[in-house]
Formats: C-alpha cells, sequence, structure tokens
C-alpha cells in the first residue's frame, strides 16, 4: 500500500494494517523523493500552478519511472494486491507493467499517468479484480479523471468493485471495513 504526496509510509501504515487480512504480509513503502513542504513523493509534481494538469512532464515521468524501479526491487514474488492512495494509487497502476503475479488493485482518490499504455498493458496481462473509489468533492485529483481509471479497467475486462463517495480528496473511514472485505475475498 502506498502513500500520495506528502505522505510517508509510517503515516500509511495503520491504515495499511486496519484493511489488512489475517496471515497476509504488508509492504509499505516510502517514495524517494522528499517533498518540500512535508514527507515524500514519487514524482515531482510540477504543475502546483497549473490545476487539473492531466499530462505529466518528461522530467515528472522520469520520476515515475525511477520510483518504479526501485518499487520492483522491493515487491516480494508472490501472489501480490497493489494499492495505493493519490500518488501511491498511480504508482500502483503503473507497476502493472511488471511481469507481476498480480490478484488485485486498489486506487484511491488517484489517476492514470500513462492511460494509452496502462490500456495496451491491461490487454497483455491476466484479468483481475479492481477496487476503485474517489470522492465527488476530490479538488485535487478531479472525479472526471479518476473515472478515467474505472473505465480503462472496466473495459479491460476487469472484474471493477466501484466506490464513489460525497467527500474529498481521502480515505473515509466509514469504506475502510469495505475495502478490508474486498480483500478478504480475493
Amino acid at each position: 500500500m502506498m502513500h500520495g504526496m506528502t505522505g510517508t509510509s509510517e503515516m500509511m501504515q495503520p491504515f495499511a494494517e486496519k484493511i489488512l487480512p489475517d496471515g497476509w504480509d504488508l509492504v509499505v513503502p516510502q517514495a524517494q523523493f522528499e517533498h518540500p513542504n512535508r514527507g515524500y513523493t514519487w514524482w515531482r509534481y510540477e504543475g502546483a500552478d497549473q490545476p487539473g494538469r492531466r499530462i505529466l512532464s518528461a522530467r515528472e515521468l522520469s520520476d515515475v519511472d525511477s520510483s518504479l524501479l526501485t518499487l520492483s526491487k522491493l515487491l516480494p514474488n508472490d501472489e501480490l494486491v497493489l494499492g495505493g492512495f493519490s500518488q501511491g494509487g498511480a504508482m500502483a497502476q503503473e507497476l502493472l507493467q511488471f511481469d507481476l503475479r498480480i490478484i488485485g488493485i486498489i486506487t484511491i482518490a488517484t489517476r492514470a499517468v500513462r492511460p494509452m499504455e496502462l490500456r495496451q498493458r491491461l490487454s497483455e496481462i491476466e484479468k483481475s479484480k479492481i477496487l476503485w473509489m474517489h470522492g465527488e468533492e476530490d479538488h485535487r485529483v478531479s472525479l472526471e479523471a479518476g473515472l478515467e481509471i474505472a473505465e480503462i479497467f472496466s473495459e479491460s475486462g476487469w472484474d471493477l468493485t466501484q466506490v464513489q463517495h460525497p467527500k474529498g480528496h481521502m480515505i473515509p473511514i466509514e469504506f475502510h471495513f469495505l475495502i478490508k472485505e474486498w480483500l478478504q475475498k480475493l
């Protein structure tokens, strides 16, 4: 389970432990780039002056690739559920480009970094399950950007569980048990 921009693995750990089914192992990695205000980031976001910008710069994509390489070395050679919040959810999707044994993916308040490449990769790998969650009042990652993920995975034949809530850029506590139940059914 991966944290978002300005987060840390320490901040994500309690949530990840709360939703973790009994007997499962947990990996909560920390991003490698320090954020100037707080925490860490999977890519150094240059779009603060351009709200709603959907296309990453070459530098940002280079950071994504660097983070992916680091993450790929941390993952166990076993069945995996990849998940994350905001930037961490984007990284979970990006990790699908590696030859991993994915039994599920969780994307919370996030977007697709490279939608065309994601569609292509999903056509090449075994179908699985995705839990998608996004807030209608999310002002950091628009609902429209988030819905693109649900559309891409659904059109690719993945089993989609969709949770759209009226809140903003967050993981509402009232959905924690739902996430844990979803994981237990895998």
